[in-house]
Parts: structure tokens; sequence; C-alpha cells
């Protein structure tokens, strides 16, 4: 005999079963006015911050060359994206109007009116920024017409200082050469395209070609410089492995070679007649050494 009695079974099913009240999350209140404005002292106080930072770094020509570099290739890269998804755009419609339209019976005259269509807005945008980028890159050539002073003064100061490896020194001593005729035929190729100077258009582009030529052999010997000051670290027992300054020298080290391994393809695009980079190339490797410079620099001048 059961010594426990069962329950009926009706208390089994499920609509007699208790209901247990499941929680809602709460929802996020809207902040009162009293807290916005409690607020508005940490968002002021973070907003002059940030603008300080930006002027600090915009306060030197190395700093607004940064900024606009990087500006201008990631305009570009915008561009060409923009562009690229517009065009995508534009060819999956006329594809489903040409589908329709073999759809239709036989001998069917169709016509199609293109003038009350609105222009894509994003090829307009895409128009805007490349428009931005060109801007942009013909500010930073002409600042640069007085790029002599600055390699004058860079070459002065290797005389003054040589570095104390001669293969070192030799590299340094020719990337001033080259970089001085850089500087020369950009500047003369620049002010004859807006009519200075009375280099007939052939001549003009052989100076643009030939100034990238002579930037793309400083990036070669920037490599051979890099590879030999690593080398030399390891012979002369420089090289600490978890040491503050070996961590520095190596950060270094590597953005120079990051940067440098993305201006090469781009220095040899230029080189060439033709060239072989599209826009949005360009627009990338451009990126990548701006933001490359730019967040070392916006390291560097955080600290008042």
């Amino acid at each position: 005999m059961d010594h426990f009695a069962r329950p009926p079974a009706t208390q089994h099913r499920p609509e007699k079963a208790i209901p247990i009240p499941i929680p809602t999350p709460p929802s996020n209140p809207i902040p009162s006015l009293q807290t916005l404005r409690s607020w508005l002292p940490l968002y002021l106080s973070k907003t002059d911050a940030t603008l300080s930072h930006v002027s600090r770094v915009l306060s030197t020509p190395s700093g607004t060359d940064t900024f606009l570099l990087t500006l201008c290739y990631t305009s570009l890269l915008s561009s060409s994206l923009l562009s690229s998804l517009s065009l995508h755009r534009i060819d999956a419609a006329a594809r489903r109007l040409i589908s329709q339209a073999i759809a239709l019976p036989p001998n069917t005259t169709v016509i199609i009116d293109t003038s009350s269509l609105p222009p894509s807005r994003l090829l307009i945008t895409s128009r805007r920024l490349k428009a931005l980028s060109e801007l942009i890159s013909d500010f930073r050539i002409f600042v640069r017409l007085w790029g002599l002073l600055s390699i004058y003064n860079w070459g002065k100061r290797v005389y003054n200082s040589p570095p104390t490896d001669v293969f070192v020194r030799r590299i340094v001593y020719t990337q001033v050469a080259s970089n001085i005729a850089f500087q020369y035929l950009e500047n003369g190729a620049y002010l004859a395209s807006k009519g200075v100077l009375g280099w007939g258009k052939e001549k003009q582009g052989r100076a643009w070609i030939w100034s990238s030529r002579f930037w793309m052999l400083h990036v070669g010997l920037d490599f051979v410089r890099l590879w030999r000051e690593a080398r030399l670290r390891v012979l002369k027992g420089k090289a600490h492995p978890g040491s503050d300054e070996e961590n520095k020298w190596t950060a270094k080290w590597r953005r120079e070679m990051v940067v440098n391994a993305v201006w090469a393809p781009l220095t040899l695009h230029w080189s060439l007649e033709e060239g072989f980079a599209s826009d949005f190339w360009i627009g990338v490797l451009g990126s990548v050494a701006g933001v490359a410079g730019f967040r070392e620099l916006w390291r560097t001048t955080g600290q008042v």
C-alpha cells in the first residue's frame, strides 16, 4: 500500500501549471535634463582636449603635411569605393531592365526616358571626394616649392654629423642628392603646368616621371639603410630584446619599413609613362602611409 497519495492527474496538465513570471530587462531610461547638464562640463572638457590636440598636430609644417597626406588618400580611396558601388547599382538596374525588355512580346517598341532620372548621389559624392583629393595634392606640391631649403638643411646636418658607418654614410649622401634632383624636377614641372615656366608638355611629362624615379631611388636606398642599421645593431650588441629602448627602436624601424613598403609600388607606378595602379590601390597604399604617420604624430603630440 502506498504511503503517499498520488496527486490528481489534472494537476500535471499544462493549463493547470502555475505560471512563472519572466523578468523583462529594464529599458534604458532617458536622461533627464538635469543629468544632461551635469554631463555637459565633461563633454566640453573632452572636446577642448581633442581640439587642442589637433591644434598641436597642425602647428608644424610636417604635422600639417601628414594630416593632408592622410586626408588626400583616404578621400581618393572613398571616392573609388563609392564610384564602384554606384556603377554596380547602375549595372544591376540595367540588367533588370534588359531582362524585362526581353520578356515583352516580339516587335514591341521600348522607349526609355532617362531625362527624369535623378543623378546618383553616390557618384556625385565620389566626384566631390576625388576633387578634394586633387585639390589637396595640388596644395601639397605647392608648399613643397620651398622643399629645396629643407633638403639643404638636411644635407648640411648630414655633412657636419655624418653616420659613423661608411656604408650608411654613402647611402644617406646619395639620398640627399636624389632628393635634390626630385625636388628640382617636381618644382619645374609644377610651375610649368601653371604657366610660370616655359616648359612644353613633353618636357613637363619627362620631369614628372624622372622626379618620381629619383623619389623611387630614395625609397629603395631607405630599404638598404634600414637593413644595414638593423645588422649593425646586432653586430655591435646593442639589441636587448624586451627592453624599453629595444621596443621603441623596433617600433620605429618597423614603421619606417611599412611606410617604405607602401611608397615603393606607388613611386614605381608614377615612374612609368602609363602606370599600372588604379585609383583604388593608390588610395589604399597612400592611406596606409598616411595613417601610419598620423598615428605616430598623434601619439607624440598627445602630451602637453
